[in-house]
């Protein structure tokens, strides 16, 4: 693995399906990942999106910074030779030049590769009736270093709240599937419930996408605001205006799912509320 690495740095991110090492395509954390793992250019794509998700999770520590030099993580060291990479990252750590290729640069890679390896030795695939992007699993969970950070903790937060909601509408369809009518207030406590969740992944969503970029990744895998509620199980239509209004009232509720869910059920009915000419 350490081999592959070592040849991965030649060009740096993304790796290119024509120099991809067979190795690092074969890692069960890569065909977990992969959308088809029986096809080439899909292990390629999680085995791009695997290193990168590591790569920039590590941290903004000294070895960490020369880590994504190496590896042409970031656009300024996109197209560059992996000799002005190697000096750049030498420099990050102190090192002269000749010295961190010697003996600096084989031990990040040696390091890199275990966490590769821990990883692959501990990711569960997904379930074929399960939402993507399972959380890793085994008889004694462990958080690597790549998954200490905002990054992570926010995307675990979307996933806690999709599946949140997947749940509440499950129940709401089971309960309106029993069609027993002493249970219609639960029905409707769940459709409440369901649209307060959404208003809240809506805004976790808003945060991440303000602060990372356009899509949210997971893994190799990419997801809009919409994929994300769908995948959930929800099937309203919600116009830009409507989401944006939601997570309006949310915050003006202060969080409150009472409060939040009188005034979200009023405004989509398009009864007046007090935040209704709000400029938003």
């Amino acid at each position: 693995m350490t081999a592959a690495l070592k040849r991965g740095i030649r060009v740096g991110l993304p790796v290119k399906p024509d120099a991809a090492p067979e190795v690092l395509l074969e890692l069960r954390g890569v065909r977990a990942r992969a959308i088809d793992a029986g096809r080439f250019l899909s292990r390629v794509k999680a085995l791009n999106g695997l290193l990168h998700g590591f790569l920039t999770g590590l941290g903004e520590g000294e070895e960490a910074r020369a880590l994504r030099c190496l590896f042409a993580v970031h656009a300024e060291d996109r197209g560059t030779t992996l000799t002005h990479r190697r000096r750049r990252a030498a420099g990050i750590l102190g090192y002269n030049d000749t010295h961190f290729r010697k003996h600096i640069e084989p031990r990040l890679l040696r390091d890199f590769a275990w966490l590769l390896h821990e990883d692959s030795q501990t990711y569960t695939p997904r379930s074929r009736k399960a939402p993507p992007k399972i959380e890793i699993s085994g008889d004694t969970p462990t958080l690597t270093p790549g998954e200490v950070n905002e990054h992570e903790e926010l995307v675990s937060r979307i996933w806690a709240l999709v599946y949140e909601l997947r749940a509440e509408l499950i129940c709401k369809a089971r309960l309106e599937a029993e069609g027993d009518q002493t249970a219609q207030a639960e029905v409707d406590d769940a459709s409440g419930t369901s649209l307060w969740l959404v208003a809240r992944l809506l805004s976790r969503m808003h945060d991440y996408l303000d602060r990372y970029g356009e899509r949210i990744l997971h893994g190799e895998a990419e997801f809009n605001a919409e994929g994300l509620i769908r995948l959930a199980g929800w099937s309203y239509e919600l116009s830009p205006e409507q989401a944006k209004h939601l997570r309006y009232i949310l915050a003006k509720s202060g969080g409150d799912r009472a409060s939040f869910i009188s005034e979200a059920r009023a405004y989509l009915r398009g009864a007046p509320t007090e935040s209704s000419e709000v400029d938003k």
